[in-house]
């Protein structure tokens, strides 16, 4: 029974060894086909990705491209959008969009290097900057454009360098104080029509425990625009100023408007966040847009990254308020501008291009994104955020800035304005406006 048993065992073993033997040569070949099948699969996939790429390099390779340097980042996503929309109409012409950190930098460098991009959005009115590219060589007279005459005469006037039209302009931009209105009234908050009433509301909610104002000290190329903020609502106009002080006929020191506007930039800081030099602008545009502040001292370029960050923001822009209600003025300075390149190996591209960025419909979304007030004649588009600004405009009740400084003479200024706020008690309004008078004399002949 025993050995039965013993036998009955071995010829179980063999045959279960058998069958697994059988079981494992069978689905390995299945395993080995699904792996074929997967590794091929996976290689047709490849191989038609490759084949798309290839396609649409081809496309690119086969339509007249055009380099497309923006320079301002609030609107690069419009721009994004407009150039995406206008590919995609076009068989024939292909817009790649150049976006850069230092767009600036990467002109000039281009510029020397023979590789200056067919289409270059410059920020402002920058003539002295603007010259030097047009005596360069490197901009196209854009005079017989046809998106030329797209352009409200008033603006495209301003623009003029040697008797010639080198840019086209999309939009100006003004300076003021963004409100949070929701914030403000569901707090009980009014909106201050005067600078006492201001500096009341801010101690108020200073009193609460919660932050007024928010400051973007820490980047050096917004700094100076609070400051042009306050003294453009009482003065209009800086031109005048700034170019009598270059003649030698005034001093900023001197000047009552400048004084008292220096006193009321250092004032209220006294009801932004602690070591305002710390906060750079992006830091700056979320704290407010988060909510963790009610104002922000700014200009209507920061309405686009805003309501990118809060869509649903209740926004007001107004004028800086004055002592007196009513009586700020309004000033307002070109934005965003648009040239060619005197080597556009394109032309007729480049003009299409601007052709259609120029038109009506492309010129309201992007005034309408932007926040901006548009420089072209068919546009009108209500900013109901910022309609005191607005409003002026359309009557012809505003001033237009001409006055820039170039890149290098602005950084100077700018490190004055950082010395200030971060070491206020080193500085009165007389001495700190005698060191710009300086730095404007000083730089009037390099």
């Amino acid at each position: 029974m025993k050995n039965n048993l013993i036998g009955c065992s071995i010829f179980y073993k063999k045959g279960y060894s058998i069958f697994i033997k059988k079981f494992m040569k069978r689905n390995l070949k299945i395993f080995l086909l699904i792996a074929v099948c997967a590794i091929t699969g996976l290689c047709m996939l490849h191989v038609r990705e490759e084949n798309k790429k290839q396609q649409i390099h081809s496309e690119k390779k086969e339509k007249e491209t055009l380099v497309f340097l923006t320079s301002k980042r609030e609107t690069r996503h419009i721009f994004e959008k407009i150039i995406a929309d206008f590919n995609e109409s076009q068989d024939d012409i292909y817009i790649e969009l150049m976006a850069v950190p230092n767009p600036e930098q990467e002109l000039q460098i281009r510029a020397i290097q023979g590789e200056f991009p067919d289409i270059v959005e410059f920020i402002g009115a920058e003539k002295d900057d603007l010259v030097k590219y047009v005596k360069g060589g490197y901009l196209q007279e854009l005079g017989d454009f046809s998106a030329t005459h797209c352009v409200n005469e008033h603006f495209l006037e301003k623009l003029k360098i040697l008797n010639g039209t080198y840019v086209l302009p999309l939009s100006v931009n003004y300076r003021g104080i963004f409100y949070n209105r929701r914030m403000m009234e569901e707090d009980g908050y009014q909106i201050p029509s005067t600078y006492a009433e201001l500096i009341h509301t801010m101690q108020q909610i200073k009193k609460a425990r919660k932050l007024p104002i928010v400051f973007a000290d820490k980047d050096s190329w917004t700094i100076h625009q609070g400051w042009d903020a306050i003294d453009m609502s009482s003065r209009g106009s800086q031109d005048n100023l700034f170019q009598n002080v270059l003649n030698g006929t005034t001093v900023l020191y001197e000047d009552p408007i400048a004084l008292d506007s220096t006193r009321k930039f250092l004032e209220i800081r006294q009801y932004g966040q602690k070591q305002t030099i710390n906060t750079g602008y992006d830091e700056a545009v979320k704290k407010f847009a988060k909510g963790e502040a009610y104002m922000f001292l700014q200009g209507n370029w920061a309405y686009p990254i805003i309501k990118k960050i809060n869509p649903y923001m209740d926004l007001l822009f107004m004028p800086f308020p004055t002592y007196n209600e009513n009586q700020a003025r309004i000033v307002v300075k070109i934005d965003a501008t648009l040239g060619v390149s005197a080597s556009c190996k394109h032309p007729e591209a480049a003009g299409k291009f601007l052709d259609y960025v120029f038109s009506k419909n492309v010129s309201e979304y992007y005034a309408d994104q932007a926040g901006a007030y548009s420089c072209i004649k068919s546009v009108d588009v209500a900013d109901n955020y910022a309609k005191v600004f607005t409003d002026s405009i359309r009557s012809g009740e505003f001033f237009l800035e001409e006055f820039a400084y170039e890149s290098e003479k602005s950084n100077a200024r700018d490190v004055l304005f950082q010395n200030l706020t971060s070491s206020p008690q080193t500085y009165t309004e007389r001495t700190f406006l005698k060191e710009w008078n300086d730095l404007l004399i000083l730089q009037k002949g390099a």
